[in-house]
């Protein structure tokens, strides 16, 4: 089934927003890959892949296709912006970048920067939830190795916290909170985000050496109304 409009404007806003800094760095990427996931067929994932990793080609395909209806635009944006928040702040390039594509979809840049400004409170609050989530799963066994937390060191990195939360996060991985105290704020996100969050615990489980962190991020991915299938299938991506 070909993609819809909303769908392969997602991508090409998400493509060109993780190109917008000039790195491209492996957790952008995943990001914007997660948006082909079963959507769809093998070439056409291919040709898409090929068209993600340059922005020339992206640039020209959005010229191509039509523009969505306005209701769509601000979900295609929020998307897009949460790609520049993927290594924990959004520059002024990639603002400059997410005004660029407001335009391009025909929104005005003022409304735009007034909902930047709410979606990145929204994303420190989300990250808190996923650093938390983050100790439980590197303490799943009782202990914390040296690769764990360094593991959660580089995930705190790469989280939109708010200024001076950072330093206070570290110190979850010796009292992580409690499961159920989570759970209640992912269960609030919208399931998309609930999925693309679990995506970020997902180096975290892969450092660790034992049984429990897999075991850990799908109990947790059942408590937040995500299929444990789905939860395995994004530990073996």
């Amino acid at each position: 089934m070909p993609l819809s409009p909303e769908q392969e404007w997602t991508l090409v806003a998400c493509g060109l927003m993780a190109h917008a800094d000039g790195i491209l760095d492996v957790e952008e990427w995943d990001q914007v890959l997660w948006m082909l996931d079963e959507r769809i067929d093998a070439d056409d994932a291919k040709a898409w892949t090929a068209r993600l990793a340059d922005a020339i080609a992206l640039r020209a395909h959005a010229k191509s296709i039509s523009i969505p209806p306005p209701f769509l635009t601000e979900d295609i944006l929020s998307k897009a912006w949460r790609m520049a928040l993927t290594d924990g702040r959004g520059s002024e390039r990639e603002a400059a970048v997410h005004d660029e594509l407001a335009g391009m979809l025909g929104e005005d840049a003022a409304t735009v920067a007034g909902w930047r400004e709410t979606w990145t409170l929204k994303a420190a609050a989300r990250a808190e939830l996923i650093a938390g989530f983050a100790a439980i799963i590197a303490r799943a066994d009782g202990d914390v190795t040296q690769a764990e937390r360094t593991s959660f060191e580089t995930l705190l990195g790469r989280l939109p916290l708010a200024a001076g939360t950072k330093g206070a996060m570290t110190n979850l991985l010796d009292e992580p909170p409690e499961m159920m105290m989570l759970v209640g704020g992912f269960a609030a996100l919208p399931p998309e985000e609930r999925r693309i969050a679990m995506l970020d615990l997902v180096p975290v489980v892969k450092s660790d050496d034992h049984d429990e962190g897999p075991k850990a991020f799908v109990e947790l991915a059942e408590a937040i109304a995500i299929d444990p299938a789905e939860a395995q299938r994004m530990l073996e991506r």
